[in-house]
């Protein structure tokens, strides 16, 4: 049982440690108009309002930290919308506009997601597809009516 708990903390402080690191060597690159966002939280909390015309996806890194991107002004790319998240003892939320299809291909590790939104009926509706890696974390989607030009 000793052991156990020195295996565990060894993990948590490489963790920890990586974090740090990646804090220091990536940086982020997204915009209110990024068609490919790079988005980058670790150790802190990150708001993106996207209005990129048109948008691909992205990926989307957060290590100890909560990410909020909100994708309602934003036009999908013919193609859908990829993104590609890594969430690490953290939260995403993401909000999309009502009629979107989700998909979610990632693997979850002690981690959840949570569609909330309602099925699309369109059969020509955009999509929203996740992929990637959630551990010890929580990943929710949301749809909201559009936001109105401020």
């Amino acid at each position: 049982m000793r052991l156990l708990f020195r295996l565990v903390r060894l993990a948590l402080i490489a963790v920890i440690g990586l974090g740090v690191a990646a804090k220091v060597l990536l940086e982020s690159h997204a915009a209110e108009d990024t068609e490919e966002i790079d988005l980058v939280n670790i150790f802190g909390t990150s708001n993106l309002i996207s209005a990129a015309k048109p948008f691909f996806g992205g990926k989307i890194t957060t290590v100890f930290g909560g990410t909020h991107l909100d994708l309602r002004r934003v036009v999908p790319a013919p193609t859908g919308i990829y993104v590609d998240i890594l969430v690490i003892f953290g939260g995403l939320s993401l909000v999309i506009p009502p009629g979107w299809k989700v998909v979610f291909d990632g693997a979850l590790a002690a981690g959840r997601f949570e569609d909330l939104t309602r099925p699309a009926t369109d059969p020509d509706a955009p999509i929203l597809r996740i992929g990637g890696w959630v551990a010890l974390s929580g990943v929710e989607v949301t749809s909201r009516p559009s936001l109105q030009a401020v």
